[in-house]
């Protein structure tokens, strides 16, 4: 009997299931096989497996999980991310979990911290020049203000104040991010913006970070005018405290 039937608490052998020729799965989360260089499908329980990742953003921490377990990864100048594990004996899910490391915390003790600026002026209009400026700053835990400053020809500067929700700092930040403003000091060919100066200015940490269109990225018009608008949505009635 035990010739018969001790053979099935034998372990398996990954070498003997490579001989054989199976395979097992790869899956890459949320579709993302595209995100990773050298990737195969499917591998041979024992074979050494290595990826390459470069889909690297500014300002974003990388982890990397094979079945929800953390996988040992190196950085490489050439090749970015480089995922080593040995392929099991069944089929794995590995995952790339990106986390920004430049979301903005509101402070909690400092009131009226400016956060975000946005400015557009135009000039060499015949009668027409002035400005726009949206200043973001730090009220409480739920709220910030913003002041609205409106400057047209031989007009006196207005302003006005509204009382809005915080969410509207996290939309500036998302903004901020998703068109990498603190790298553009290091842009390669930059543009300058006929027609218009625009600037952006915001917190970053203890710092803040700059960015103007006379050096911008090809496509940087694209971000004064996403931050702008994000700020200009919130000009509402029901939010206007001082005019």
């Amino acid at each position: 009997m035990f010739g018969l039937f001790g053979c099935k608490n034998k372990s398996k052998d990954p070498s003997a299931a490579s001989a054989t020729g199976v395979k097992y799965k790869v899956i890459y989360d949320g579709d993302s096989k595209s995100w990773y260089q050298n990737a195969k499908d499917t591998y041979a329980p024992g074979e050494q497996v290595e990826l390459y990742y470069n889909l690297i953003a500014t300002d974003t921490d990388y982890s990397f999980t094979l079945d929800d377990a953390p996988v040992n990864y190196q950085y490489d100048e050439d090749k970015g991310f480089v995922i080593r594990f040995t392929m099991p004996e069944y089929d794995v899910t590995l995952k790339c979990i990106s986390k920004n490391s430049m979301v903005y915390v509101p402070p909690t003790e400092e009131p009226d911290t400016m956060l975000v600026d946005s400015y557009r002026a135009i000039t060499g209009t015949d009668g027409g020049d002035g400005y726009d400026e949206y200043t973001l700053y730090s009220y409480d835990s739920d709220s910030a203000k913003l002041y609205v400053y409106h400057q047209q020809g031989d007009a006196s500067e207005t302003e006005t104040v509204y009382l809005v929700p915080g969410e509207v700092i996290g939309e500036c930040y998302a903004a901020i991010e998703r068109h990498m403003l603190r790298s553009w000091k290091t842009v390669t060919d930059p543009v300058a913006y006929d027609g218009a100066t625009l600037v952006c200015k915001y917190k970053d940490g203890d710092q803040y970070v700059r960015v103007t269109s006379d050096k911008m990225p090809e496509d940087g018009e694209e971000a004064f005018s996403e931050i702008e608008a994000v700020l200009k949505s919130y000009i509402k009635p029901e939010y206007l405290i001082q005019e």
